[in-house]
């Protein structure tokens, strides 16, 4: 597991939709030196090309994280927020936060208490604020905050070997960033492959549009922190994946289908490799692979995912092994990509 540090780093780096420059500049160390090319695009993506051969394959992870950002400044300092993502209020009461200004401050994300009044009730987005510990808006603007800060959690990354599992911020999509970077540094491609971690999937699904433009690919696998809601209150049918299961080969979400032939040959590729599996479906959401089937004249997009339990809450939990066999399954796809 010589890969903990760079997820750690990873996870701790700030990169709120279409502000991913501290984790395109982790990303770019850890493949330096160690793929073909390495280059940016204008709207953020970064690339790592390895390979010569004729056909394009492209793999994809985003950089971004669910974030939030400033739209008003009281006059008493408290910051009112919008989300950059999807984010449930009740997830954000009293979490710590950072709130990128001239320097980066410590916050809290505050509400009225119960003891003081407050209703018992969970609240809108509106009804919640950013609390640096200022008393004006005028502290405030000498801190450089204005409308338009950003603001990310403040969340420690945590790797426990008793129970086999890492815990942090961003593990969506931050986990599918380390996987990819992990397979192309230590593989062997016969194909050109393009490694593209892409900007403002949270936002929108943008920078794989983006992407899929500029490679042009045949062919392509997106790798993602995906949701494990095999936790309690929730029906079994309704867990979408599991923890400690294996990486989670996706059979269809909002935004894709997988092409039957491609979704039957990762299955086998997983089973060769002995590596255990769970068979993904998810109605309610997507991913990079939605925007990418749809460039050019069409392409065939194949979506592995890690597990991770309270994606788009300020931190999650995802378990090693379900890591490392990912890791293990993207390299084989890298090195002889599935033909039709």
């Amino acid at each position: 597991m010589n890969w903990l540090d760079f997820l750690e780093k990873l996870s701790s780096a700030a990169g709120p939709p279409g502000n991913e420059e501290e984790v395109r500049s982790v990303i770019k160390e850890r493949l330096e030196g160690n793929v073909d090319e390495i280059y940016e695009d204008k709207f953020g993506n970064l690339y790592a090309v390895k390979g010569r051969g004729e056909r394009r394959i492209m793999f994809a992870a985003h950089m971004d994280e669910v974030a939030m950002i400033v739209r008003h400044v009281e006059s008493s300092g408290f910051l009112r927020f919008a989300a950059l993502g999807g984010l449930s209020p009740s997830q954000l009461i009293a979490q710590r936060v950072v709130v990128h200004g001239k320097v980066k401050l410590k916050g809290v994300v505050g509400s009225i208490p119960a003891h003081m009044g407050g209703e018992e009730k969970i609240p809108k987005i509106e009804e919640l604020y950013v609390d640096i510990g200022v008393k004006s808006r005028e502290e405030v603007q000498k801190l450089g905050i204005r409308p338009g800060s950003l603001i990310t959690f403040d969340v420690p990354f945590v790797y426990q070997p008793d129970t086999g599992v890492v815990m942090g911020k961003a593990l969506d999509d931050r986990i599918g960033c380390l996987v990819l970077a992990e397979a192309i540094v230590n593989s062997e491609p016969k194909d050109k492959i393009f490694a593209a971690f892409t900007c403002e999937e949270e936002s929108g699904l943008r920078g794989a549009q983006v992407a899929a433009n500029k490679v042009r690919p045949e062919l392509a696998f997106v790798i993602e922190g995906t949701i494990a809601a095999d936790v309690p209150g929730v029906p079994e049918y309704n867990w979408i994946t599991q923890l400690g299961k294996g990486p989670a080969i996706r059979v269809m979400d909002r935004t894709v289908v997988v092409r039957s032939w491609l979704l039957k040959s990762i299955v086998e590729r997983a089973e060769k490799l002995g590596i255990p599996y769970q068979l993904q479906l998810s109605p309610f959401s997507g991913t990079d692979a939605g925007p990418i089937s749809v460039s050019g004249e069409g392409v065939p997009v194949g979506v592995i995912s890690i597990p991770a339990r309270y994606i788009h809450s300020p931190q999650a939990i995802a378990k090693i092994e379900d890591i490392e066999n990912a890791i293990r399954l993207i390299k084989s796809l890298l090195e002889d990509p599935p033909k039709p």
